[in-house]
């Protein structure tokens, strides 16, 4: 899963079940670290802002993040390992201000890719819940700092869940078209997620995998597994915790984050 925007939608299943009309504002910090299948270590330190509104049966969410990025410039947040040519950046020379680094890794900062969402959730007439998403990642971060690709992503997702007696189950699949910058060539994606939660101690204690095929030929696939809970910290306020782990050479070895959103 794209690690910027992991609280962006790790809880979308749990929170469209039970949304109400309003609007709401959050703010998080998302750390992860592992090789990617190289032979240097990336570090990816994400803070977010979102805002989301609910009206009738449409969600929209908006994420945009700060973030920090330290390691191999072919490691880019949200995709992992890609063919990166760009002569420029974290340890390349001019993106972050330094000399080169003769083993290309350097550290870079600065404002991350901006994402949308727009979630239709139909009504079923049962007590299974079917959501729709349209998604857009804008190229706002920086692609001579190694912090994004310099080109927009546009894909869909379709997610199921079903409360069982106080256990929430919920799975989805995506598609997303990545797209080609001057420096790096990626692939269309697919992905998918399978998960449940529980009703612990006032908040939910769940569990989530997700699969995401490699952005680029020759490097594995993307494959983690996360443990969260989410708890109500007032009326209209929420904490979501969580910590992953990743099972493949494609992913980060470790991540973890915290999430704060308060509703008006």
């Amino acid at each position: 899963m794209k690690r910027t925007a992991l609280f962006f939608a790790l809880f979308a299943a749990t929170v469209t079940a039970h949304a109400q009309d309003g609007a709401s504002l959050g703010v998080g910090v998302d750390y992860s670290s592992g090789d990617y299948g190289s032979d240097k270590t990336t570090e990816i330190l994400s803070v977010p802002v979102t805002a989301k509104l609910v009206s009738g049966n449409w969600t929209y969410k908006a994420s945009l993040p700060w973030m920090r990025v330290s390691g191999d410039p072919n490691v880019l947040p949200g995709l992992g390992t890609v063919n990166n040519t760009n002569p420029r950046g974290r340890g390349r020379g001019n993106g972050n201000g330094g000399t080169p680094d003769p083993e290309e890794s350097g550290t870079a900062s600065g404002i991350g890719d901006l994402r949308l969402a727009a979630t239709y959730s139909f009504d079923t007439g049962g007590p299974l819940g079917v959501d729709l998403t349209a998604n857009a990642k804008i190229a706002t971060a920086d692609e001579d700092k190694g912090l994004g690709t310099g080109a927009n992503d546009y894909g869909l997702a379709l997610d199921l869940y079903r409360d069982f007696g106080g256990t929430l189950l919920f799975g989805g699949v995506g598609y997303t078209e990545l797209g080609d910058s001057d420096y790096i060539s990626v692939d269309s994606v697919t992905n998918a997620n399978l998960g449940a939660s529980w009703k612990v101690g006032g908040g939910s204690l769940g569990a989530m995998y997700d699969w995401r095929q490699a952005a680029a030929d020759d490097y594995d696939d993307r494959s983690e597994l996360t443990g969260f809970y989410a708890f109500s910290s007032g009326p209209s306020s929420k904490f979501q915790v969580y910590a992953s782990t990743g099972l493949s050479d494609g992913s980060p070895d470790l991540g973890g984050g915290v999430n704060y959103t308060f509703g008006f």
